[in-house]
C-alpha cells in the first residue's frame, strides 16, 4: 500500500473536514493524470524526435517532480501543505510543457495542452478563482514565451491567436468560481443534513435511554413489591406465632398485653432501623443499643464492648428478638430492674472452623436470680430461635449475682 493510500485510510477514522479531503483527492488525481500525460509524451518523443534528447530530459525532470510531489502528499487535514505540493508540481508542468514546445519547434501543441490543463484544473481542483487566475497568467506567460520563441510573425498574428485563446482562459476562472459556489452550497446542504441526522440520532439515543431507564424502574418496582409482599407475609406469620406463644404462657390478659406489646414494639424498632439502612443490616453495637436502650436506667447501668461487627438483616431480626427477651427479663427481674444493677454486653469474632460471633451477656448487682422451674416462651425463643434460624448455640446460666448468657453464631462470609 502506498503512502497516499495509507494516509487516506487513516483519514477515514478521523474528524477531517470534507473540503480538505476533496482537495487531497483531487490533487492526487490531477498529479496522476499529469504523470500519465508526461509518460505518453516521453515515449512519443523517443519516436518523433529521436535526435533531440533535451526533450526527454525536460520530460524526465517533469515526471520526477510530479512523482515526488505525489509522494509527499501528507495527511488530508494538511490543506496548505497538500495544496502547495500540488500547485508547485502544476507550475513545473506548465513551464516544462512550454520548454518542450520550444525544443520541438512546435507552438501549437503546447498551447493546446496548456489550455486543456487550465480547463481541467478549473473543474477538477477545488481551489479559489484567485489561484485559477494565477494559473491562467502563468499559462498565458508560458504560451507567449513558447510562441514568441518558435514563431516569428507580425503583431497581427499575436492579436489573432490571443483573441482566440484569451476568452477560453478567462472562462476557466468563471468556471472555477461557479463550481466553487456550487460545492459550497452542496457542502452547506450536506452539513445541514448531517446536523439534522445527528439531532435525530441523539433524540433516538435519549429516547432509548429513557425507555431502558423506565424498564429498569418497572423491574425494580416489581421486585420491590414482591419483596415487600414476602416480608409482610413473613412478618405477619412471626407476629401470629409470637401472639400464640405469648398467649399460652401468660397467666392473665394484662400479662399477655404487656408481653405481646413489648415484643411487637421490639420488632417495629428493628424493622424501622433496617428500613433506614435499606435493609442492608446493622452493626452489633447499634443492635445492642437499639434493644437495650429503652431499658437503660442511667448511663452506668449498661456497658457495651463490641468491635462493631456488621450483621445481615436476617441475623439482626433473629438476634434482636433474642436480645429483646434478655433485656425485658433483666428489666423485670434482673440487673436493669434496680438502679444498682449493672449489665455488661461484650462480643468478639473468633476464627475457629470458620468465623463465629461470640456474645457475652452478664448481669450483676440486681435481685438474686435462680433457674426457673419452667421455661417460658421467652427462654425458648432465645434458645430455639437462634439454633433453628442461624444454627446458633445459646448457654444460659443462673448464678445468684445475675443472669449470664453466652451466644455463639456462625458468621456468613458476607458478615465476616
Amino acid at each position: 500500500m502506498s503512502r497516499s493510500e495509507t494516509t487516506l485510510a487513516s483519514w477515514s477514522t478521523g474528524p477531517i473536514e470534507d473540503e480538505d479531503r476533496l482537495l487531497y483527492e483531487r490533487v492526487r488525481i490531477g498529479l496522476r493524470l499529469i504523470l500519465a500525460g508526461v509518460a505518453v509524451v516521453f515515449v512519443g518523443a523517443l519516436f518523433i524526435h529521436p535526435g533531440r534528447p533535451q526533450i526527454n530530459v525536460v520530460q524526465a525532470i517533469n515526471f520526477i517532480v510530479v512523482a515526488v510531489a505525489l509522494r509527499l502528499l501528507g495527511d488530508p487535514s494538511g490543506n496548505r501543505y497538500n495544496f502547495a505540493a500540488g500547485f508547485g508540481a502544476y507550475v513545473v508542468t506548465i513551464f516544462c510543457t512550454g520548454a518542450v514546445g520550444i525544443l520541438a519547434d512546435d507552438a501549437t501543441t503546447p498551447i493546446v495542452i496548456l489550455v486543456g490543463m487550465s480547463v481541467v484544473c478549473s473543474a477538477l481542483v477545488p481551489w479559489s478563482p484567485r489561484w485559477q487566475l494565477l494559473s491562467v497568467i502563468l499559462i498565458a506567460a508560458t504560451g507567449i514565451w513558447t510562441v514568441g520563441t518558435v514563431v516569428h510573425a507580425p503583431r497581427l498574428f499575436w492579436l489573432q491567436n490571443s483573441g482566440a485563446i484569451a476568452p477560453t482562459l478567462a472562462s476557466t476562472v468563471v468556471i472555477s468560481n461557479i463550481l466553487r459556489k456550487q460545492r459550497a452550497a452542496i457542502d452547506s446542504a450536506e452539513r445541514e443534513r448531517r446536523s439534522r441526522e445527528e439531532t435525530l440520532r441523539n433524540a433516538n439515543r435519549a429516547l432509548e435511554q429513557e425507555i431502558q431507564e423506565h424498564r429498569r424502574t418497572e423491574a425494580a418496582l416489581r421486585f420491590a413489591m414482591r419483596e415487600l409482599d414476602h416480608r409482610v407475609k413473613n412478618t405477619l406469620a412471626v407476629v401470629q406465632s409470637v401472639a400464640d406463644q405469648t398467649l399460652r404462657t401468660s397467666k392473665s390478659m394484662a400479662e399477655f398485653g404487656n408481653a405481646f406489646s413489648g415484643r411487637v414494639q421490639a420488632m417495629a424498632r428493628i424493622h424501622g432501623a433496617l428500613a433506614g439502612r435499606r435493609r442492608e443490616g446493622l452493626t452489633l453495637t447499634e443492635l445492642i443499643e437499639l434493644v437495650v436502650g429503652p431499658y437503660r436506667r442511667h448511663n452506668d447501668s449498661v456497658s457495651i464492648d463490641s468491635d462493631g461487627t456488621f450483621l445481615s438483616s436476617e441475623l439482626v431480626r433473629v438476634l434482636g428478638m433474642a436480645m429483646h427477651e434478655l433485656a425485658t427479663n433483666a428489666a423485670k427481674y434482673g440487673a436493669l430492674s434496680t438502679n444498682e444493677g449493672r449489665l455488661a454486653v461484650s462480643s468478639r469474632v473468633e476464627s475457629i472452623d470458620g468465623p463465629r460471633l461470640h456474645i457475652w451477656w452478664r448481669e450483676r448487682g440486681g435481685p438474686p436470680v435462680a433457674e426457673p422451674a419452667l421455661r417460658g416462651f421467652g427462654v425458648r425463643l432465645i434458645e430455639e430461635a437462634l439454633a433453628y434460624e442461624v444454627a446458633g448455640r445459646v448457654q444460659l446460666q443462673f448464678p445468684g449475682e445475675g443472669l449470664r448468657c453466652e451466644i455463639e453464631i456462625p458468621m456468613p462470609a458476607g458478615n465476616a
